[in-house]
């Protein structure tokens, strides 16, 4: 069936923004109905539609109020009205993906405070616990075999299903890339994968979702356990030698 018979159109590829920090302390005890939260988590910051506004870091977490900073490096933030309703995304330690319902109570263009949070139940939530990061990629198109060709791009996002990169070229809808990513200290590894979604960002060039082919068990629990430990910046626990050449 050729190449795209690795691909399923029935899964999708989110946009996150910027790059993730590891996590540092942990802060005072979650309600017993909320999930663990912890300073130093990556969370996104959506509105009730589904779309990203923002994604961040907690720094601080007390009750059923949470603070949620900029990433290093990161732009600032939306302004959201004070009072207005907005959902956190994240990922507890147990790598099962989490919704809590947050009204506003402070926004500016460096952080925004939530209160009032409560648990939101979703069923069409994403599966794969997804890393915003912000590395370089290198990518190349099919017909460069030996791969000598690369097109240096930046890497905004990634997961076992796929990830989001950010190029000063256009991609079309359907495109098949390889792609090898190098994360910290880590084996490079490289994929196959289809552009699913393209988004123009003006004078930054384009964001494009890519669908990796599927990869084998083994394969996405290293992976997983990959990204989950760069997350927690807790490197130690995790084997850079694993084999790199996937999908």
């Amino acid at each position: 069936m050729g190449i795209f018979s690795f691909f399923s159109r029935n899964k999708d590829v989110e946009y996150y923004v910027e790059e993730a920090g590891g996590a540092a302390a942990k802060a005072e005890s979650a309600a017993p109905d909320l999930p663990e939260l912890n300073t130093g988590m990556a969370v996104e910051i959506m509105e009730e539609s589904g779309q990203s506004m923002n994604s961040g870091l907690i720094t601080s977490f007390k009750n059923r109020e949470v603070t949620i900073g900029r990433k290093p490096g990161a732009l600032s933030f939306k302004l959201s009205e004070v009072g207005s309703t907005l959902f956190i995304r994240g990922c507890d330690s147990r790598m099962t993906q989490f919704y809590l319902r947050a009204r506003v109570m402070e926004s500016t263009r460096t952080m925004i405070k939530l209160g009032d949070l409560e648990p939101e139940v979703r069923d069409n939530h994403r599966r794969n616990f997804r890393l915003a990061i912000n590395v370089p990629i290198s990518i190349y198109y099919l017909n460069d075999e030996r791969m000598e060709r690369p097109e240096n791009c930046t890497l905004v996002d990634i997961s076992t299903e796929g990830c989001c990169i950010q190029s000063e070229y256009l991609h079309g809808e359907g495109e098949v890339l390889h792609l090898k990513v190098k994360l910290d200290d880590y084996v490079a590894m490289d994929f196959v994968g289809e552009v699913i979604r393209v988004n123009d960002c003006g004078t930054n060039g384009f964001r494009c979702g890519i669908l990796f082919a599927q990869l084998k068990k083994d394969e996405i629990e290293n992976l997983t356990k990959m990204l989950f430990n760069i997350q927690l910046g807790n490197r130690r626990e995790h084997s850079r030698s694993e084999t790199g050449h996937w999908g």
